[in-house]
């Protein structure tokens, strides 16, 4: 019999380019490659277009192994699944696939109680949950970031997050992680893809021998050439990739570029910005107002050159020298990171978090100070200055895990019954 793997997530990346959806995707991709493994993914969606009458669920462009997940009744503050019927509807899919493990990479719309569905449906069951970011902590988007000042928070108490959310009393969040911590206590292993998020969730209270470090898998990649360089040109082009929304420091990353010209031209001669990325039109129109000013104000250092898709990736590095990632919030383990790895571009990343955690500091790229463009500007002068040093961190950088890796690590985990709780 084969061991079978039900994957879970709260989006398809096909659907939606979220990070912990492309990482589950990714795990399963690579699960599929296992010879004795046969994985399942199962993905949630809100459009009104894939709900189908008499079921919830429908299979993925036509692939019985991948099966959409169609609600939109889980309560945003809670995590909590309100429809009964789907509830009933996910067991009966459980019963038909038979799972040995059933692997949950989110919970956001989809709710927790399916955690504890599974567990009173089948008890020995191994129930394993990959923990992407902070979202049980915070409420705020999972960022711990201030709502107001976007100040970064060091701890989630009920006083303190009734501070950020004045319409919601104390004594509601007390309940709200209270009803969280009942649904995670149904869980065999929590796995974090970095030590940071990880201390962050013993301090909350998770047991710190329930959670692992295993770092996402990236997809096995050939890096680009060095870009070309006409005569006289420095490494000095810069890239962001991703999400464009507050959290992420693009428009600090746009003021370090305006800080240029407080510098001497012939320091800041040919560097340059190229910023990959989606969302800006779900942005507020403060923030869009924002982004477009200093759009304009950084021409012609920087260019917006829009949404991407995977496939573009490796086209989109070859353009480029480094990636910035500037993100405001602690991060966990972003992908880009990641994917500048594996595409041997050295990262610039913010000082914070597990961003600071996966940039070894002159091995695999610098740190800067968060939120400070000005110290990110005089970084950025400094490296387009070093005619050496973007090839000796060339050599140094270290290779991402891969999927194969990965999916590998996963299994072990898997068949581990040291973590059983059943």
């Amino acid at each position: 019999m084969p061991y079978r793997v039900l994957i879970i997530s709260h989006e398809h990346p096909d659907l939606s380019p979220g990070g912990a959806g492309i990482a589950s995707y990714a795990l399963f991709g690579g699960l599929q490659q296992v010879p004795e493994v046969e994985p399942f993914f199962l993905a949630r969606t809100g459009a009104p277009g894939r709900q189908r009458t008499g079921t919830p669920f429908s299979t993925h462009r036509g692939r019985p192994d991948e099966i959409l997940l169609y609600t939109d009744d889980a309560d945003v503050f809670l995590f909590s699944q309100r429809s009964r019927y789907l509830i009933d509807q996910f067991l009966l899919l459980v019963a038909q696939i038979d799972p040995d493990v059933i692997h949950f990479h989110h919970y956001a719309f989809i709710g927790l109680e399916l955690i504890a569905a599974a567990r009173r449906f089948k008890p020995k069951i191994r129930i394993i949950f990959t923990l992407h970011e902070y979202w049980a902590i915070c409420h705020h988007d999972g960022q711990m970031v201030k709502t107001q000042s976007m100040e970064l928070c060091n701890e989630a108490n009920p006083q303190e997050c009734a501070a950020c959310y004045k319409h919601i009393p104390p004594a509601e969040f007390l309940l709200r992680e209270l009803f969280i911590k009942s649904h995670f206590e149904k869980v065999d292993l929590f796995i974090a893809p970095s030590e940071f998020l990880r201390q962050r969730y013993i301090a909350w209270g998770l047991p710190g021998w329930q959670i692992v470090v295993l770092e996402n898998g990236i997809r096995a990649v050939q890096p680009p050439p060095p870009r070309p360089l006409a005569d006289g040109e420095r490494r000095s082009v810069f890239g962001f990739f991703g999400q464009i929304t507050p959290f992420k420091g693009v428009l600090q990353l746009l003021s370090a570029f305006d800080c240029l010209d407080r510098f001497p031209p012939q320091l800041t001669a040919g560097i340059r910005l190229v910023i990959n990325g989606a969302g800006i039109e779900i942005n507020n129109p403060e923030y869009r107002e924002a982004f477009t000013r200093l759009l304009a104000k950084t021409q012609p250092r920087a260019h917006f050159a829009g949404p991407y898709k995977n496939a573009d990736l490796y086209r989109l590095m070859g353009t480029v020298d480094w990636v910035v990632v500037p993100s405001l919030w602690w991060e966990n383990s972003p992908l880009v990171i990641q994917e500048g790895l594996a595409h041997r571009r050295p990262i610039l990343c913010s000082d914070i978090g597990g961003m600071a955690e996966k940039v070894r500091r002159g091995k695999d790229g610098f740190h800067f100070p968060v939120g400070n463009p000005f110290e990110l500007a005089r970084l950025l002068v400094e490296l387009a200055a070093d005619e050496g040093i973007w090839e000796r961190l060339r050599t140094t950088m270290r290779a991402p895990m891969t999927v194969g890796e990965a999916a590998t690590r996963h299994l072990e985990l898997y068949r581990d019954d040291s973590f059983a709780l059943a």
